[in-house]
């Protein structure tokens, strides 16, 4: 018997040759009940009757019921999702993979690697054998780490590792695989239906400690080809002389070379004031947790009302923000390219486009694009002819929105932006981390989140929203473990305007950094792991409503945020901050309307919401997303 496709698929039907087919990696309903068959059609092994499931990569048979049963809707060919698809940043849910973590190959042992910069081993064909174990998530796309040939030295910062110490951009890193394996990562994920977004880097290059480096690095082998800020009398080996007793060249970051205020200065806003001991550090960014009371530092360089906590990006207000030395700077010892030079800049929009085409990559992110000129990066966004979304570490939203849409040219700057001025607010607001006006404060995250669909964003759907990455702490460590707040700021991530970023590791609920997966096993039986899948499944099956309107609906609780997708009959959203095992949590205000006869339902556990005396009453602090389904079959629903 063949399944009533037209009902089970959730994909993304108008872009389907045939709307009553499914693809590969799309989204299946499973018909039985209870997790029984109905009739002939039978659901995979763990999944219930009424829930959903990824198709599997290929047509193929389950073994979950008393007799094994054909997919029929699940098929290969031309209803794979097209190119104009995966070229698209808005509705996307990206899996974010450290290459050299994620995965190893050929026979490697499995043991743990946990360094912070040193090679663990991961590799590009251990990604492609890994990629079920992502697909079954619901994600529609993989964000890796550059790949290209890195310097094969090591220095005070450890190793090339991570990627992004570029010495060859045309060859592929031994240490990741080759470049047939970088091809048939991206052939494999298009099989699935599924998208990549290659990561690399514009604005410099690896380690440069003297000239004779410099003649190793492709294409840009020359000294002249990188920036000599306030070089002046030195010779080049000088001025890029590195140690742990010196900066080395101009630094772009902080006051050290006066970039983002004066020179020498402490870009700190604030300090941690202690009643017994006054003053103990200036910030608990880079001082530890104040364990007192945070409070402006009216001797800093910062604004009185300051929503950074130091110095950052496009904070044009602290005394002594140098654009110039900010774009012009280098990362400690790492070659800052200079894109005033044409040969640079040729170069690097024929290579942006070459790889691109080489590798069929659909996707770009542009690492540290808060650090390069603003022209160029338009003219990158062009030669690339796919998003590129950019990394920029600010809190102004102002700035932050001019990497997507340069108001005073009228360009088209990138595509979308890290989602960095929500990341700060967000974290802090669940979690508790130390942030301005930011700390347990979720009304002042709802706020914000109304700043930024006034700013001047060319597409707010095109911003990348994260709770963690590569160069901060987990989650799971700033939350200290509590799982009720990390599945609410996740539950935030997922759905709230944006393309959600998930770093791996967090469906196993890792506080290291940078640690192996193998030695996890990839363990899909983890209540996170579920949990994502769920959340995802609620992204494919309300796909406009996730592209539409997003409204703040207030709480009048600086614990509680509640915000809707799609209009008052979309996807509600409502998440809190309080700590696992708190107890019913009671959401008043303005509530679903469910006057039409359906049924207001958490899409998560499948229960029928409960709304008493002008409130949501929630059985526990877990974040709930509710959708409107038909009361028949409905746990909790009125007969």
């Amino acid at each position: 018997m063949r399944v009533p496709v037209a009902l089970f698929c959730l994909g993304v039907r108008a872009l389907r040759s045939s709307a009553s087919l499914c693809a590969v990696g799309d989204t299946v309903r499973c018909p039985g009940s209870n997790g029984t068959c109905a009739g002939e059609e039978c659901c995979p092994p763990g999944v219930q009757g009424g829930e959903s499931f990824p198709c599997p990569s290929a047509p193929g048979s389950f073994t979950g019921c008393d007799s094994p049963t054909k997919v029929a809707d699940c098929v290969d060919g031309p209803s794979l999702p097209t190119r104009e698809w995966r070229q698209t940043l808005a509705g996307k849910s990206v899996y974010f993979v450290l290459v050299d973590r994620f995965a190893r190959s050929g026979g490697e042992p499995l043991t743990k690697c946990d360094t912070d910069n040193h090679w663990c081993n991961g590799t590009l064909r251990g990604v492609i054998d890994r990629l079920d174990y992502i697909q079954g998530m619901g994600f529609d796309c993989i964000w890796i780490t550059p790949v290209v040939y890195q310097w094969q030295g090591e220095s005070n910062s450890g190793t090339g590792c991570m990627g992004y110490w570029a010495y060859n951009l045309y060859e592929i890193d031994p240490h990741f695989g080759t470049k047939e394996d970088m091809k048939d990562l991206t052939r494999s994920l298009h099989e699935r239906g599924m998208c990549l977004m290659y990561d690399f880097v514009a604005n410099h290059m690896g380690p440069i400690h003297n000239k004779d480096m410099v003649r190793d690095m492709v294409p840009f082998n020359d000294t002249k080809y990188f920036n000599q800020l306030l070089r002046g009398p030195m010779s080049f080996d000088e001025y890029t002389a590195h140690d742990s007793e010196t900066w080395g060249p101009t630094q772009a970051l902080w006051s050290h070379s006066g970039a983002q205020c004066n020179l020498g200065r402490s870009c700190h806003c604030y300090k941690c004031v202690d009643a017994d001991t006054g003053i103990t550090t200036s910030s608990d960014n880079f001082g530890g947790p104040c364990k007192d009371t945070m409070v402006f530092d009216e001797d800093s360089p910062c604004p009185r009302g300051s929503l950074s906590p130091y110095c950052m990006l496009g904070d044009y207000q602290c005394e002594g923000y140098n654009e110039t030395i900010t774009q012009q700077g280098w990362f400690f010892d790492l070659g800052d390219l200079n894109q005033s030079h044409p040969f640079v800049r040729r170069k690097q929009l024929e290579w942006v486009r070459w790889f691109v085409d080489e590798y069929d990559v659909d996707l770009l992110r542009l690492d540290t694009a808060g650090f390069v000129q603003w022209g160029f990066l338009s003219e990158l966004q062009e030669a690339a002819r796919v998003p590129i979304i950019g990394e920029v570490t600010a809190t102004n939203l102002s700035y932050h929105a001019r990497f997507q849409q340069d108001l005073p040219t009228g360009r088209t700057t990138l595509a979308g932006v890290l989602n960095f001025p929500l990341y700060y607010t967000a974290l802090a607001g669940f979690c508790g981390k130390w942030f301005p006006y930011s700390t347990f404060n979720l009304t002042f995250l709802g706020e914000r989140m109304e700043e930024q669909l006034a700013a001047p964003y060319a597409d707010v759907n095109n911003l990348g929203n994260f709770m963690d990455n590569h160069d901060t702490l987990r989650l799971a460590k700033v939350c200290g473990g509590d799982a009720s707040r990390i599945y609410n700021a996740l539950a935030w991530t997922m759905l709230a305007k944006g393309v959600p970023i998930v770093y791996y590791g967090t469906e196993q609920l890792f506080t290291s950094v940078r640690k192996s997966l193998w030695d996890d096993r990839y363990d899909t039986t983890t209540e996170m792991y579920g949990f994502i899948r769920a959340l995802n499944l609620v992204r494919k099956e309300f796909g406009a409503e996730v592209l539409g309107a997003l409204e703040v609906v207030d709480t009048k609780h600086e614990g509680l945020l509640v915000f809707r997708r799609g209009g008052r009959s979309g996807v509600w959203v409502f998440v809190n901050n309080f700590r696992e095992g708190h107890g019913a949590v009671r959401y008043c205000g303005e509530l679903p309307d469910a006057s039409d006869g359906g049924v207001w339902v958490d899409a998560i556990s499948q229960e029928a919401a409960v709304f008493d005396a002008g409130c949501y009453r929630s059985a526990d602090s877990r974040p709930k997303v509710l959708v409107r389904r038909q009361r028949r079959g409905l746990r909790g629903a009125a007969p």
